[in-house]
């Protein structure tokens, strides 16, 4: 036998080959596209340094009214006594001011037709003696300093007129050894006029006004513990026995308002 020649060979291989490149190719995974999401178009935005200026809220306040200014008490000289006539309209407030002495009385007596106005006193700095809480029309008291006192009358619920009676009373001492002493005066312009005396308890006091009861007469009473002889008696004497150690007032009251000359003879032993 003749030997194969290599032409065939080859074109017995072909046919071979091809077969297995498109077994091979039955194989292969099918092609995938990927499928693509557009996203929208972002346009950067550039940020403002713009601040933001924020305006207070404001709070109505309700205006304030004005006190009134305070009124000088001013005493005729002479005098003990000073009377303060006014009119209030509802609510409202009056303030005055009186310059007085250490351990000097006080007396402050506020009429008005309602009887519903009140007082209140105080001190420079502000110490209350007399809280307008109390709602007292009258007062009496021994003064702590020599300083500018402030009193003031509080409203009621109406219009209404009003006087406010103001006694800072003389102080009288005994001379050293003497247990009595007789008082000159005047009520001038028709004026109370008042004397405070320092007296013991268990002392006996005497009182007596040289004018006739028609004309003018007394009130005795104690600064702490009230009164002892009412102006209603219409007496120019008293005597009696005091009831504690305290400052006792003897007053002068003259009869319709006259301007009346006296002597009064006090006595403590």
């Amino acid at each position: 036998m003749s030997p194969r020649q290599p032409s065939q060979t080859f074109s017995l291989f072909l046919p071979v080959l091809l077969c297995i490149v498109l077994m091979a190719g039955c194989n292969l995974p099918a092609k995938i596209t990927p499928t693509v999401t557009l996203l929208p178009s972002y346009t950067p935005q550039l940020l403002q340094d713009t601040p933001t200026t924020l305006l207070p809220t404001l709070t109505a306040q309700p205006t304030a009214t004005p006190l009134p200014a305070p009124l000088n008490i001013v005493f005729t000289t002479g005098t003990t006594e000073a009377i303060q006539p006014g009119t209030f309209q509802l609510g409202q407030n009056q303030s005055y001011s009186l310059s007085a002495g250490q351990n000097q009385p006080m007396i402050l007596i506020l009429d008005s037709p309602n009887n519903d106005l009140y007082l209140a006193v105080t001190e420079p700095n502000g110490n209350k003696l007399l809280d307008p809480a109390n709602r007292w029309n009258r007062w009496q008291w021994l003064l702590p300093k020599t300083e500018v006192y402030t009193i003031q009358v509080f409203g009621g619920a109406s219009t209404e007129n009003y006087t406010l009676t103001v006694r800072v009373v003389q102080l009288v001492n005994f001379t050293s050894g003497l247990s009595s002493t007789t008082l000159n005066g005047t009520t001038v312009n028709g004026y109370v006029f008042s004397y405070a005396v320092y007296c013991n308890a268990g002392q006996t006091m005497t009182t007596t006004l040289n004018v006739p009861s028609s004309t003018a007469y007394l009130d005795v009473f104690g600064l702490a513990t009230g009164p002892l002889l009412s102006p209603s008696a219409k007496a120019n004497t008293w005597s009696g026995i005091l009831p504690s150690t305290q400052d006792y007032v003897i007053e002068v009251f003259p009869n319709n308002g006259q301007a009346v000359n006296y002597s009064l003879t006090v006595s403590c032993h």
